[in-house]
C-alpha cells in the first residue's frame, strides 16, 4: 500500500465540534465570525492538502487550493489564518505518517509548499490590487486636494475680485434672483446693509425701465450688452448716469445659468466732465471776448459781438445786454441759439423773459451779480413760465460798470440746471470786468469824439462831422445814381431873443428847435448845428427838387408853426433856408454847403422863406408846387374825367372790353393827358384817392349804360405802383367790389410787368383776392419789364397785353413778327388770353388776326371815347 494513501486513511485533521456534537455544514458557511467558518475552512483545507500530499488529483487539488485561497480572501481570512490551517495540517500529517526518509519528508514539504503557493496566489493578487488601489487612491486624493486647493484659491480670488472691483458686480440666475453681489453694488445703488441674496432684481429695483428689461432678456438668451452711458432714475427721483457690461454665465452642462452685470455709476464723472467743458467754454468765451475788445471800439458793435460769442462759443442758450439806470433799462442787443429764433419771432422772449425789470434794477443799484440756478423754483420771477417753455433753466445777471458805477447788465441764460456755480461765476465776473474796462475806454473815447464832433449845447453833429457824413453820402449817391439835398436853416433875429429874455432862454430855444427838427427827419438823414443859430440838414436819396421843397415845408410847418414855450415865455420863430441839390449844384460836399450858404443869404434878402441855389430851379419848383396845388383842388372840383378805349374781338369785331383812361380838364390848359400829371399824383400820394375815384366813376358809368338798356362790357382799370404797395389795397378793392352784384363782371385790373415783379409773393396774394371778387387781371406792356417767363405759371392772371413797341416792330422785321407770334403761342399754351395794344393800321390787324391774337386795341380800331360816345358805340 502507498504510504501517502495510507497516511490519509490513518489521519484526518481535528475538527472541533459544537456542544451538540454536530459538524458545521461547509456549504452554508458565509460569515467566518458568525457561522464558525474557520473550523470548516481548516477541515476543507486540510482534506484538500492531504489529498494533494498523497498524490490524488494533482491538477484538481492545486485548482482546489487556489479556490480555497480565493474563498478565504473573499471571506476576509488573513494570511496568518491560511498559514495556521496549513501548519496544523502538516503537523498532523507528520505525526501520523512519520516519513521513512528525509527524501520523503522533503518531497512532502515540497508538495505542501506548492499547495500553499496556490492557495496564497489569490492573496498575492489581492495584495497587489490593494497596493495599486491604495496608490491610485493616494494619487486621486492628491489630485482632489490639488483641485480643492485650486477651487478654494479661485473662490478666494473671485471673492477678492468682486470685493475690490471698481465696478459694481452682481451675479443673477435665470429668474433674475441675486446669487452674488459686490459691496460696491450696495454702495452704488444705496442698498445699505440690506441682504438681497435670493431676491429678484425687479423686487429690489421696481422702477427698472421696460427697455432695460428687454436687454436682460436678450442677455439671458445668450447676447452680450455694453453701454457707455444710460440714464437711471432712482426711487427718490434723482437721476444718475450708469455704464454697464452684461454677460451670460454658463453651467457645467453648457447651459445658460443666468447673467453677470458689471456696472459703474458715472454721474460724478459726467458732472466733472460737464464742469470742465463749461469752464473750457467760458475760458474760450473770455479769450474771444478779449480779442473782440481789442478789435472793436464801438459800443453797440462790441455788445453784439459779446452776445454772439456767448451763444456760439460759450454755448449759452441766450445772451443779451441792456443799458440804463436804476429807473429803467433798454435792451441794446440780443443773440439767441437756433432753437429760440421761432419763439423770438412771436415776441415772447424779447418782451417777457427779458423784461425782469425789478431784477435788473436791483443789479444796477447794488452793482453785484444775481444768479438763478433753477428758474423752476424761482417764485419771484415774473415770467418764469415763459422761460421754462423756451428751454431756459438757469441764468445770471452781471453788472457792467463805467466810470465807477453800473451802467448796464449782461444776462446769460443756460439750458442746464445749476450751471452757474462758484467756479463759473468767478470766470464770468472776470469777463464782466473785462467788458467794463472796455466800456470805460469806449466812454472816454466817446467823450473825446463828442467834444470834437458834436455841438455841446444841442448835442447834434457839428460842422466837421456833417462834412464827413456829407462826403460819404455824396460817394454813395454818385455810385447809386441818387439825388441828395443840403438845407441850411437860419433863425431870423435870434439875437433879439438873447437880448430880450436872456442867454439861458436863447440856449433853451436852440435845444427845443434841435429836438423838434430831429423828430421830423428820417434816420437816413443828418441834422447838424453849425453856428449859433444855423442848422444844416442832409436829405439822402430824394426824388428831386420838388421833394426837397416838400420836406422843407413839412419841417417849417411842423417845427416852427407851433409856438415854443420857454421859461414861461411863448415864442414864435421865423426861419429862412437855402437849398442845394447833388449833382446839379455841386459835385462834392464842400461845394454843396458853400452854394447852400449863398442860397440862404439870397433868401434872407428876399421875401421867400427858402430859395434854391439855381434861379431856374426856383422857377421850376414854383411851377411844380403850383401844379400840385391845382391837382389837390382838381379832385374836389370834379375836374377829372374818364375816357374809354374799346377792345375788339379779332374774329367777329365785337366790343369785348374797355380800358379806362384818366383825363384832367385843367381850367387853364384844357384837357390834359395823364403823362403830365400822373407822376405828380404818384409822388404826392394823391393817386390813392384818385385811383379810388376812377374805380367808382367806371362803376357809375357802367350802371348808367345798364339803365339806358345797353349791354356794357367789363372796364379795365390801370393800377399804379403806389396803389399796389399800399397796405389797404385789398380792403379798398373789397369796398368797391361790394358795390358790384354777385356773379357780375364789371371791373378788370391792368398792371405793368415791372410793378408786378417788385414784391412777387405779396402781389400774388393781392391779385388772387381780386380774382376771388370776380375781376380778371391783365399784365400790361408785357415783354418790356423783366422779360422772364418763369413766373407766369405762378401769377393769378388771365390776360397778356402785348406792348405797342412789339406791334409796331412786327411789320418792320421778321424778328418782331417772331416775338409777337411766340408771345401769343405761349399765352395760349398757358390758357391765357392775348390783347395787342397800339394797333394803328390795317396791316397790323391782319397779321394779328392770322396769328390768332384774341383782342385788338388801338387807334386803328377806335380812339379813346368819352362816356357819351361809348354809349353810342354799345348801341
Amino acid at each position: 500500500m502507498d504510504k501517502r494513501k495510507q497516511g490519509v486513511d490513518l489521519w484526518r485533521p481535528v475538527i472541533p465540534h459544537d456542544n451538540a456534537g454536530a459538524s458545521p455544514d461547509l456549504r452554508t458557511v458565509d460569515d467566518p465570525v458568525s457561522t464558525g467558518f474557520m473550523p470548516s475552512f481548516h477541515f476543507e483545507y486540510g482534506t484538500a492538502l492531504l489529498d494533494y500530499l498523497h498524490g490524488r488529483s494533482d491538477e484538481g487539488a492545486l485548482q482546489h487550493a487556489y479556490e480555497l485561497g480565493r474563498k478565504a480572501a473573499v471571506s476576509r481570512l488573513s494570511i496568518l489564518d491560511l498559514h495556521g490551517a496549513h501548519h496544523d495540517t502538516l503537523l498532523g500529517f507528520a505525526a501520523e505518517t512519520r516519513p521513512a526518509s528525509e527524501h520523503e519528508t522533503a518531497s512532502f514539504l515540497t508538495r505542501a509548499a506548492e499547495f500553499l503557493d496556490q492557495a496564497m496566489a489569490p492573496f498575492e493578487m489581492m495584495h497587489r490590487g490593494y497596493v495599486e488601489s491604495v496608490a491610485q487612491l493616494r494619487e486621486m486624493n492628491e489630485v482632489l486636494k490639488h483641485h480643492a486647493d485650486a477651487l478654494h484659491q479661485s473662490e478666494e480670488r473671485m471673492r477678492l475680485f468682486i470685493k475690490h472691483n471698481p465696478a459694481a458686480v452682481a451675479m443673477l440666475d435665470k429668474e433674475m434672483r441675486y446669487l452674488l453681489v459686490s459691496p460696491r453694488w450696495h454702495a452704488d445703488y444705496r442698498l445699505g446693509d440690506r441682504d438681497i441674496i435670493g431676491l429678484s432684481h425687479y423686487d429690489v429695483f421696481p422702477e427698472t425701465p421696460a427697455a432695460w428689461r428687454d436687454i436682460y432678456d436678450r442677455c439671458l438668451a445668450g447676447a452680450i450688452d455694453k453701454r457707455d452711458e444710460a440714464q437711471f432714475t432712482r426711487a427718490d427721483g434723482t437721476l444718475d448716469s450708469v455704464r454697464w457690461e452684461i454677460h451670460p454665465w454658463y453651467t457645467a452642462q453648457g447651459e445658460i445659468g443666468g447673467i453677470i452685470m458689471f456696472t459703474e455709476v458715472i454721474t460724478e464723472r459726467k458732472n466733472q466732465e460737464k464742469k470742465i467743458a463749461r469752464l473750457s467754454r467760458i475760458q474760450a468765451l473770455m479769450s474771444a471776448t478779449n480779442a473782440a475788445i481789442v478789435r472793436i471800439t464801438e459800443r453797440n458793435a462790441l455788445m453784439r459781438e459779446v452776445c454772439r460769442i456767448s451763444v456760439e462759443q460759450g454755448n449759452f442758450r441766450m445772451a443779451w445786454v441792456g443799458f440804463g439806470n436804476s429807473r429803467g433799462v433798454s435792451v441794446s442787443c440780443i443773440t439767441r441759439s437756433m432753437g429760440l429764433k421761432e419763439q423770438a419771432a412771436s415776441g415772447v422772449i424779447t418782451n417777457k423773459a427779458l423784461e425782469e425789470q425789478a431784477l435788473v434794477m436791483r443789479v444796477l443799484r447794488c452793482g453785484k451779480p444775481i444768479v438763478y440756478n433753477d428758474i423752476a423754483k424761482a417764485r419771484r420771477l415774473r415770467y418764469r413760465e415763459e422761460c421754462l417753455q423756451n428751454g431756459l433753466r438757469s441764468f445770471a445777471v452781471l453788472p457792467l460798470c463805467a466810470a465807477g458805477k453800473a451802467v448796464g447788465v449782461l444776462c446769460l441764460y443756460s439750458a442746464e440746471l445749476r450751471f452757474f456755480d462758484r467756479e463759473e461765476m468767478k470766470l464770468l465776473n472776470e469777463l464782466a470786468d473785462d467788458i467794463s474796462y472796455a466800456l470805460n475806454h469806449i466812454v472816454n473815447e466817446e467823450k473825446i469824439n463828442y467834444l470834437a464832433y458834436y455841438n455841446s449845447l444841442t448835442g447834434k453833429p457839428n460842422r466837421d462831422l456833417f462834412y464827413d457824413r456829407l462826403r460819404r453820402q455824396v460817394e454813395i449817391a454818385r455810385h447809386e445814381g441818387q439825388v441828395l439835398a443840403v438845407l441850411l436853416v437860419d433863425i431870423v433875429r435870434f439875437s433879439n431873443v438873447n437880448d430880450t429874455f436872456g442867454r439861458h432862454v436863447g440856449d433853451a430855444l436852440l435845444q427845443e428847435i434841435a429836438d423838434r427838427l430831429d423828430t421830423k427827419i428820417s434816420s437816413h438823414d443828418t441834422l447838424a448845428h453849425f453856428g449859433i443859430d444855423v442848422f444844416a440838414i442832409m436829405l439822402a436819396d430824394i426824388r428831386g427838387a420838388a421833394n426837397a421843397a416838400h420836406v422843407l415845408e413839412r419841417l417849417l410847418d411842423g417845427c416852427f408853426g407851433p409856438a415854443f414855450q420857454i421859461d414861461g415865455n411863448e415864442l414864435y420863430v421865423a426861419v429862412k433856408a437855402g437849398i442845394t441839390l447833388y449833382p446839379g449844384d455841386g459835385e462834392d460836399g464842400d461845394t454843396l454847403v458853400k452854394n447852400a450858404e449863398i442860397a440862404l443869404r439870397k433868401a434872407q434878402k428876399s421875401a421867400d422863406s427858402y430859395l434854391f441855389y439855381r434861379r431856374e430851379m426856383n422857377a421850376s419848383v414854383a411851377r411844380r408846387l403850383t401844379l400840385e396845388n391845382r391837382l389837390y383842388r382838381a379832385l374836389e372840383r370834379d375836374e377829372f374825367t374818364l375816357y374809354y378805349q374799346p377792345k375788339f374781338n379779332t374774329v367777329n369785331g365785337d366790343v369785348v372790353g374797355l380800358e379806362s383812361l384818366l383825363r384832367w380838364n385843367d381850367p387853364d390848359a384844357g384837357l390834359t393827358l395823364p403823362s403830365s400829371f400822373i407822376p405828380i399824383l404818384e409822388e404826392t400820394g394823391m393817386i390813392l384817392p384818385v385811383g379810388r375815384w376812377i374805380m367808382e366813376r367806371a362803376l357809375s358809368d357802367y350802371r348808367d349804360w345798364q339803365k339806358q338798356g345797353l349791354a356794357p362790357v367789363p372796364i379795365a382799370v390801370n393800377l399804379s405802383v403806389v396803389q399796389l404797395r399800399h397796405r389797404d389795397f385789398v380792403d379798398g378793392l373789397t369796398s368797391v367790389g361790394a358795390q358790384i352784384p354777385a356773379g357780375e363782371r364789371v371791373l378788370d385790373l391792368e398792371i405793368t410787368e415791372s410793378i408786378l415783379m417788385e414784391d412777387l409773393e405779396q402781389n400774388i396774394a393781392k391779385l388772387q383776392a381780386a380774382r376771388d371778387m370776380g375781376m380778371k387781371v391783365a399784365i400790361d406792356d408785357f415783354g418790356t419789364g423783366y422779360s422772364s417767363l418763369s413766373y407766369l405759371t405762378r401769377l393769378p392772371i388771365d390776360l397778356l397785353k402785348i406792348d405797342r413797341s412789339f406791334v409796331v416792330d412786327m411789320n418792320q422785321s421778321p424778328s418782331g413778327l417772331a416775338i409777337v407770334s411766340s408771345v401769343i403761342s405761349l399765352a395760349h399754351s398757358l390758357q391765357l388770353g392775348v390783347i395787342a395794344e397800339g394797333v394803328d393800321d390795317g396791316e397790323q390787324a391782319k397779321l394779328l388776326k392770322l396769328l390768332r391774337c384774341d383782342q385788338l386795341q388801338g387807334f386803328y380800331c377806335s380812339v379813346p371815347l368819352p362816356r357819351e360816345e361809348v354809349a353810342r358805340l354799345l348801341s
